[in-house]
Order: C-alpha cells, then structure tokens, then sequence
C-alpha cells in the first residue's frame, strides 16, 4: 500500500507540474505574444519553433523531445497497464488463479484488449471518424471518471479490504462528492459529443 500511495502522490504531482507548465507556457509565451498556434501536431511544431526563437535550439528541441516521450510513454503504459488490469478483471470474474496464463501479460486477456484498444482508433481515423463511433469514444470517455469514483467508493468499503485500508468517512464524502462532479461533467461532455456528431 505505501508503494502505491507512492506511485499515486508521484503521478498526481507530476500531471500537476505538466498542467502548470502548460498554462504558464500558454498564458506568458503564447498569449502575451499574441501568437496562435494549430492544433494537433502541427501545434506542437510551431511552439517548439517559438521556444527556438525565443531561447535557442536547444530549448525546442528539448521541448519536441520531452513532449513527444511524455505522449510514447502514455500511450504505452496504457497499452501495457490497462490491458493487464483488463486481464486481471476477466481472470477474477472466472475465478482464475493468479498465475493462470490467461491473467499474465501476453495472455489471451491481455491480447484481446490490446487489440481493442488499437484497431477501433485506427477505424475511426482510416473511416474519416464516422458519427458512431465518435459517439462512442464520447460516452466511454465521458462516463470513466464517474464509473471510477463510484467504484472505489464500492470497493474501498467492502469487508474484503483489510480494516486499516478502508475508506475513512472524510474519503467517502469527497469521493461521492468527486463522484457527482465528474458525473455532471460527463453528462455535459457526453451532451457536447452528441451535438458535435450531429452538427449541432
């Protein structure tokens, strides 16, 4: 449990850090200037290119670099990490031991939801992002938040957690209160998602 408090202080102040160094970068170095940049990569081009001009090669070729292994190691730690929890939840539900094959990274769960994850975003793009399938992603991205606030609410406060390692009342209350928040913004994402798909 202290390594994965940890690994969770870790992950929190680092995303905190990234998101002040993003607003800081857009406040002080974008809007002052009155510079707009794309959006996409081509975006990420151009800011390196005013970090070049404004401090030298050096910092735009750091910021291209850490930018685009900050994105690599995202992309591959959810490959790797959701697709073994994935492997672990369908091993638990069929009441599979823990060092079963199919539970393990390489195993037919892990397999199956690495593809899941890699072929839908490859459709959507080769089929120029067809209505559904935004819809789709939307609800799915729009609902997670919600679904893990009410999750850890549920599991946190099961007798199968050890006693010391149960929710303490002040964690209930600001997880149902974080529950409610992010299922009023999933609703409001969700409701954005539908009307961009239909024009709206």
């Amino acid at each position: 449990m202290r390594v994965m408090r940890l690994d969770n202080v870790t992950a929190y102040v680092v995303t905190g850090l990234f998101v002040i160094a993003t607003l800081v970068v857009g406040a002080e170095l974008l809007y002052s200037a009155g510079i707009a940049v794309e959006t996409g990569d081509q975006g990420l081009v151009q800011l390196g290119d005013v970090l070049t001009e404004r401090y030298g090669s050096v910092a735009g070729t750091v910021f291209v670099i850490g930018f685009w292994a900050a994105a690599m190691s995202s992309l591959v730690g959810v490959w790797n990490g959701v697709s073994l929890m994935f492997a672990d939840f369908a091993g638990g539900v069929r009441h599979q031991p823990a060092d079963h094959p199919d539970r393990l990274a390489g195993g037919r769960y892990y397999k199956a939801y690495i593809l899941w994850l890699t072929f839908p975003p490859i459709v959507l793009m080769l089929l120029g992002k067809p209505v559904y399938l935004i819809l789709a992603y939307g609800v799915l991205g729009s609902l997670f938040m919600p679904f893990l606030a009410v999750t850890l609410l549920w599991i946190l406060n099961t007798d199968r957690v050890p006693r010391q390692w149960r929710n303490k009342p002040l964690t209930n209350v600001l997880l149902g209160l974080c529950a409610v928040a992010f299922l009023v913004l999933g609703v409001n994402e969700l409701v954005g998602a539908v009307q961009k798909a239909f024009g709206g």
